[in-house]
């Protein structure tokens, strides 16, 4: 059955299809794209209990979703950083740290293995209850032909990773085989599906030998590489197309949905021309999805092990806007990870070719003696939102049955509890670009919505992105809001 909803505004009549059964909105594994919502037509008026009373949670909490694609030291060596670093997240049990655990660290040349420099990081994660998505990255001179990377011998590569899972399966069951193999810069000298593969076959049975409750995911790939710059994802199609069982070689599928040179927002989906179009967040998702549904894969999890806006060209509150607001697609899109990359600013240059590779952090640069500890907006808006949402998981895009424009959300969530809240916005600040021109939207975009509320609601708390409460507001049966591009949360109380 199709079931389509809208609203008609006269006084708000919200016309929800509940009665039919219809379950508007997505959740994991039933992702549909924002482009894709059917508002357009009326059906037989229905109060909006009918939706409030099918709210279905689906996926991880919130704070078992969100990280940081970290560049700690891995090192058993004290470091002040590290623990700056670990107090931030202790809040959020299940804090995911993903990082590198580089092969020319923990064997420099053949059989000797030095664990103690990719230590420290793991004990600090167990200590402040967060947990580690492993890195097995990269090569090392003795183990390669050459200065190429790509050349790593798949045989050293594999007992590398035999023996990492074998010394952390205690505390770490999340391992990722390289890192954006599909550029040149981490897999010289160019990209090979093909290899890469092989590389993953390998390394992947030698982790299952030595913890087989591990989860393996094909390395986080960046989402325009160096070889077909235009074809996201066109890597990992290559890969299955040249090993036909890749499929059964890992458990997740690894992300960068990086948005176009870092400088669009994550709902922003671009046409350029007849074969060519730049994805959002969500749109590189379902691309990645049907590329493995077309191999033939069973469905995976995903795991977008980094992403992030520098706050270089942007400023550093609307980095904030947009990482909040990938966050809460993430959750809705049915994502397992979602790794902001990274924690710390790097030194303030502003010359070369990418100077905004150093300002991807939530803490401005450490300074020359490493003590300045300056939060940015964008960690004060996700921890200000986990701080509300930590243990709620996602339960309905409620955009069909409000009739929502198309890049305007209002995201419900549920804990275990049962405490409901809403997060809402208008993601039309970059407008989408389609064949017919620029969709509606600006820098200053708004929306004016009337929330119809829950029966038996109380109160209401609405707080901004930075977890400032607005005025109380009187429960009348609807909640009147004006979305910006900023989110709110609303949190209903009964």
């Amino acid at each position: 059955m199709t079931c389509r909803l809208s609203v008609r505004r006269a006084g708000l009549v919200v016309m929800a299809l509940a009665a039919l059964g219809c379950a508007g909105g997505s959740g994991a594994g039933d992702v549909v794209a924002a482009d894709a919502r059917d508002v357009g037509e009326t059906g037989p008026d229905a109060v909006p209990q009918g939706w409030w009373s099918r709210l279905q949670p689906s996926g991880l909490p919130l704070a078992q979703i969100a990280g940081v694609a970290s560049q700690m030291s891995t090192s058993a060596a004290p470091n002040e950083q590290r623990d700056f670093e670990y107090a931030q997240y202790a809040p959020y049990p299940g804090f995911r740290m993903r990082n590198g655990h580089r092969f020319n660290d923990v064997e420099p040349s053949a059989g000797d293995w030095h664990f103690e420099n990719v230590s420290g990081s793991v004990d600090g994660a167990v200590a402040g209850g967060s947990r580690v998505l492993m890195g097995l990255d990269y090569s090392v001179e003795w183990a390669q032909d050459g200065d190429a990377s790509g050349t790593v011998h798949l045989d050293d590569f594999a007992e590398y990773a035999r023996r990492m899972a074998e010394r952390f399966c205690a505390t770490v069951k999340e391992y990722e085989v390289w890192n954006e193999p599909n550029l040149a810069r981490f897999w010289a000298p160019k990209a090979d599906p093909a290899r890469y593969a092989d590389l993953l076959v390998a390394t992947t049975a030698a982790i299952r030998s030595a913890c087989p409750d591990a989860r393996v995911a094909f390395g986080g790939m960046s989402s325009f590489d160096d070889v077909h710059p235009l074809d996201t994802w066109g890597f990992l199609r290559r890969a299955l197309e040249a090993r036909p069982g890749l499929c059964d070689s890992f458990d997740v599928l690894a992300l960068h949905p990086y948005t176009w040179a870092q400088v669009v927002s994550p709902e922003h989906d671009e046409w350029r021309n007849a074969t060519t179009t730049l994805h959002g967040q969500t749109a590189m998702t379902e691309l990645a999805r049907r590329i493995l549904a077309d191999a033939g894969c069973a469905p995976k999890p995903i795991w977008y092990t980094e992403l992030g806006w520098p706050s270089f060209q942007l400023t550093e509150d609307l980095v904030a806007a947009w990482a909040v607001r990938s966050l809460m697609l993430t959750a809705r899109d049915g994502v397992e990870a979602w790794c902001w990359y990274t924690f710390w600013d790097t030194e303030p240059v502003t010359e070369g070719l990418r100077p905004h590779e150093h300002y991807f952090g939530l803490f401005g640069w450490v300074g020359e003696d490493g003590t300045v500890r300056r939060v940015k907006p964008a960690w004060r808006a996700v921890s200000a939102t986990l701080d509300r949402l930590a243990g709620h998981r996602f339960a309905r895009d409620l955009g069909p049955e409000l009739g929502l424009p198309n890049d305007v959300y209002a995201l419900a969530f549920v804990d275990d509890a049962g405490h409901v809240a809403v997060a809402a916005w208008d993601g039309r600040d970059e407008p989408d670009l389609t064949a017919d021109g620029p969709t509606p939207g600006g820098p200053d975009t708004t929306y004016d919505l009337v929330l119809p509320l829950p029966p038996g609601t109380t109160s209401v708390t609405v707080t901004d992105l930075y977890g400032t409460p607005a005025p109380a507001v009187e429960v009348t049966g609807e909640l009147p809001l004006r979305l910006t591009p900023q989110v709110q949360v609303i949190a209903l109380f009964m």
